[in-house]
């Protein structure tokens, strides 16, 4: 006997329910599963003595003070967030010209691809013989140069992404160039720039530790490198676990959602 129409609908959309709920209980414990498997590795070379074990850290991490770790973290997402949004800003002036003169769209494709073939020492030891180790300018620019290419690169393919349907039934209305781009070309061109907005950033806060690393007076690179410089393995491993949590706690609790809300901009 055939079932009716509704019931058979309602089966497959419970059916499609449960599927889901599968993967997504499988996707939690491939998560999971990777924590372990870096958490075996460590163990691994601890018991050889290559590194200090989980349990060294841990108290290491525990002993360290809210207002000793604090002004560090914040010096670090300073340095991050100012430098990203100086080759943001930079990224959406060029984008924007080069959305309409070719010269400055080569220009910038070229750019991108110098700054893109230079590594983060390079710049960092550049830039720290310029101005000096006690500047703190150095890291905020070299996280600037690293993510420029990045960012703008995925700036200019965004706001060249426009239906050019839509633009021409806005230009058909009488529409200037400048609410062309506020009215069509930025708003379709959210999505994109807030998934390379999300990249971005996260490349930006490793960066940053890499420059603080070789100049600079604070931040987590800076305390990563002075534990090592003391012979300090547990001191390396804690700031590092340190880093991590503040690159995931950003990515997860700010900028995930941001790009999820981003995505639904158009729907």
């Amino acid at each position: 006997m055939v079932a009716p129409v509704g019931e058979r609908s309602g089966t497959m959309t419970q059916g499609r329910k449960e599927a889901g709920k599968g993967r997504e209980i499988a996707f939690r414990t491939g998560r999971i599963l990777a924590g372990l498997f870096v958490l075996a590795i460590w163990i691994s070379a601890s018991a050889t003595g290559m590194l200090p074990c989980p349990a060294e850290v841990l108290a290491y991490l525990l002993s360290m003070k809210l207002e000793d770790v604090a002004p560090q973290v914040l010096k670090t997402l300073y340095n991050s967030i100012t430098g990203f949004s100086l080759s943001f800003l930079a990224s959406m002036v060029l984008g924007l010209l080069s959305h309409k003169l070719s010269l400055v769209k080569g220009f910038s494709e070229a750019l991108s691809e110098i700054f893109n073939s230079t590594s983060a020492l390079v710049w960092s030891l550049v830039l720290v013989a310029t101005l000096g180790v006690l500047s703190p300018l150095p890291p905020i620019l070299v996280v600037a140069a690293v993510t420029l290419p990045h960012v703008l690169t995925a700036t200019v393919s965004a706001l060249s992404s426009a239906d050019p349907g839509l633009l021409e039934a806005v230009r058909s209305v009488g529409a200037k160039p400048s609410d062309e781009f506020f009215e069509v070309i930025l708003p379709s061109s959210v999505p994109l720039l807030a998934s390379a907005s999300r990249v971005g950033l996260g490349t930006a806060l490793r960066i940053s530790v890499v420059a603080e690393a070789f100049g600079s007076s604070g931040g987590v690179g800076y305390m990563i490198i002075r534990s090592y410089n003391l012979a300090d393995a547990s001191g390396v491993l804690a700031w590092s676990i340190v880093l991590i949590a503040l690159v995931l706690g950003l990515d997860q609790l700010i900028l995930k959602p941001l790009e999820r809300r981003a995505k639904r901009w158009l729907e």
